[in-house]
């Protein structure tokens, strides 16, 4: 009688094979194919500059045009108000070639996950002709699971040419929390689960299946499925121009024009890194509060290390990772180091970040807050973590502009960035009686940092979002069930300095037929947008309710409030890291997003410049004195006697302060 077969299929199990998922994946510097997937490398030995400009321009172009479709198909406002999704265009082995204007840390993303998929796919399932793959896990390349990734293969005679993708922020992937930040999820169990690369297109056509199950997780999985469609509508749009290109000019011309512009941007920063002596930098940030009801404090630092014509960053001396919201993945923080670099550097390049990336190398250090191991919760990322990192990647990087004596190069030393995303993401059911999950997204309306020659402005947009736009308060109120009191500049709020930084803005909103809960929120008690050079930090991540407000009788007075403070009622602060606090029906929210950061000692500002501050409404008169030493007349000119004395009296404060601290660190 026959042995019966084994149905034990665990003894054939290799757990070795699931390492790729379990650490933060880190692609080898030879790229290992084990599947039959044959590649197109062939090159001309010349362009000519006409036919070279035409075709780069169009790769551009490409980019731009497939992030419209996806503006024009989508459904959630995440990506229709605020652009908070990229496109681009890699070679065949992953490397860039451009990326779009739109969100630009997703730099550090697509690259590795088209790496990661031809390691690990080419064989089983296989990478074919109309195939798409999707991905959301951050230990393979996205910065937190909403940032979902679309990946597209495009052949050539049988051959991979390139690929083209997107990146897209989802309003809701799942997790304990709607909008999916999940702030208090102790572990990537209780987060949204993580999808490793999936091929969701084949041949050309959906995966049913795959489909059903991506939308399985979300409130709202309509909007989902559509958001889905319109990233695979963008990369066909992509793919055909792409294949247009090839028709018009040849593969071969085309591939050598995307080399070129891969080369051109690794000149154009390697020019720049000959006019920057060797040396170190290091910026230090810190997160309160891993989660509700935590009081630590935890470190986070960027170094970078510029040896010849490479640059190094690490993130030694940051905090281990932690149960919370405060983790972050390598792939995000590699995209914050590119994107800053790309911004300061070589922002002429037009987002041909793959030349930029070859002179650089990461170092980093594993289970720390930004190369967390698997098993950490990290889906609250892109309101915290993203921002800190990108702030603090702005601030090396300008310590290394400031140290050229190339004037140019100093010029274009940008101070600090916002280093939080202020907001809100509301959750309920509005006033058609139909459920919603919106993120408040105010803040893209962004502020512009100081440089050693110019102010920062509000207003101005965020750097990192070229295409990005403030969001229309009257599309949030046709939409969702409140009503805006106000959105407006907020005095104070930017870095004092010799150049002052841009102003934040604040807005406040109520209820307005319907109901929602204001979830996913922070209260900073401390500023975390740092000037250079002496310059003053921004103001904080600042969120108020005001209980029981009386609007409605200012209302009913023909008065309409335009601060939090003309309102009578209880005032409530929430604790960092809060979540999902019930409205009353009178209650106000008030939320305020960062300043941008200074340059340089407030006291070496000229007078009249802070007197123009105050009649522009920029500070106050209070502000002025305490943070310039500026004193104004009653006529709003400045006192040059009162504004001598009230200098020379912050000095010696500063002295006597700097005496006290000596005294008790040598104690």
């Amino acid at each position: 009688m026959a042995a019966e077969e084994s149905t034990d299929v665990s003894a054939d199990l290799d757990i070795s094979e699931f390492d790729g998922v379990q650490k933060p994946y880190i692609p080898p510097g030879d790229l290992d194919v084990p599947g039959d997937v044959p590649m197109h490398t062939d090159t001309v030995d010349e362009v000519d500059p006409v036919t070279y400009e035409v075709v780069r321009h169009s790769l551009w172009n490409n980019n731009l045009e497939a992030g419209e479709t996806i503006e024009n198909l989508a459904v959630s406002k995440i990506t229709l108000e605020t652009r908070d999704f990229n496109t681009a265009i890699n070679l065949e082995d992953g490397g860039f070639v451009y990326y779009g204007p739109y969100l630009q840390y997703f730099a550090g993303v697509l690259d590795w996950n088209i790496k990661w998929i031809l390691e690990n796919r080419s064989e089983d399932p296989g990478i074919e002709p109309g195939d798409m793959f999707l991905q959301n896990d951050p230990w393979v390349g996205s910065p937190h699971q909403p940032d979902v990734a679309l990946l597209c293969p495009v052949f050539h005679d049988g051959e991979l040419f390139c690929w083209v993708s997107n990146v897209m922020h989802q309003n809701d992937v799942g997790g304990t929390v709607p909008g999916s930040f999940c702030q208090n999820a102790p572990d990537i169990y209780s987060d949204p689960t993580p999808i490793p690369p999936i091929k969701i297109v084949e041949d050309g056509e959906l995966r049913d299946d795959i489909v059903d199950y991506y939308g399985r997780h979300s409130r709202q999985p309509e909007h989902l499925g559509l958001d889905l469609r319109a990233a695979i509508a963008g990369n066909n749009l992509a793919k055909r121009r792409v294949k247009d290109l090839i028709e018009s000019y040849g593969a071969d011309t085309v591939k050598s024009v995307m080399h070129e512009v891969s080369d051109s941007s690794e000149n154009a920063l390697e020019d720049k890194l000959d006019a920057i002596p060797d040396g170190e930098w290091r910026a230090r940030s810190f997160h309160e509060a891993a989660m509700t009801g935590d009081d630590h404090v935890y470190e986070v630092e960027v170094g970078l290390r510029k040896e010849g014509d490479r640059v190094v960053f690490d993130n030694k001396g940051t905090h281990e990772n932690v149960e919370g919201a405060i983790n972050f993945s390598l792939a995000g923080f590699r995209g914050c180091l590119l994107t800053m670099l790309n911004l300061l550097m070589t922002p002429g390049e037009m987002g041909a970040v793959g030349g930029v990336a070859r002179r650089v190398s990461f170092d980093p250090e594993p289970q720390t807050l930004s190369c967390p191991d698997y098993g950490h919760a990290l889906s609250p990322s892109g309101q915290y973590n993203t921002m800190l990192h990108l702030a603090a990647a702005n601030r090396v990087i300008a310590k290394m502009m400031l140290s050229s004596d190339d004037e140019d190069l100093r010029r274009k030393a940008l101070s600090t960035t916002h280093a939080q995303w202020s907001m809100c993401i509301n959750e309920g059911t509005n006033q058609r009686g139909d459920y919603f999950v919106g993120p408040m997204l105010d803040q893209m309306v962004g502020t512009s940092a100081a440089t050693p020659y110019e102010d920062g402005q509000f207003a101005d947009g965020v750097p990192y979002v070229p295409e990005g736009i403030g969001p229309n308060v009257e599309t949030y109120e046709r939409d969702w069930p409140l009503l805006y009191l106000y959105r407006r500049e907020q005095p104070n709020s930017g870095g004092s300095g010799y150049r002052r930084g841009g102003t934040g803005g604040e807005i406040a909103y109520i209820q307005h037929k319907g109901g929602f809960v204001p979830g996913v929120y922070t209260h900073d008690t401390q500023p975390k947008t740092l000037g250079l050079m002496g310059g003053g930090p921004a103001s904080r991540m600042q969120l108020q309710f005001v209980r029981d407000a009386d609007y409605e009788e200012r209302f009913d007075r023909g008065e309409l409030p335009e601060s939090a403070d003309e309102l009578e009622g209880d005032v409530d602060y929430p604790p960092p890291k809060g979540f999902g606090t019930e409205l009353g029906e009178n209650d106000v929210v008030e939320l305020a997003w960062m300043g941008a950061g200074s340059y340089g000692d407030p006291l070496d500002r000229e007078p009249d410049r802070v007197a123009a501050d105050v009649e522009e409404g920029h500070v106050t008169e209070a502000y002025a004195r305490e943070e310039y030493g500026v004193v104004l007349t009653d006529d709003g000119d400045v006192d040059t006697e009162a504004t001598s004395e009230r200098r020379a009296e912050i000095r010696e404060q500063r002295l006597d302060e700097a005496r006290t601290d000596f005294e008790e660190l040598t104690e």
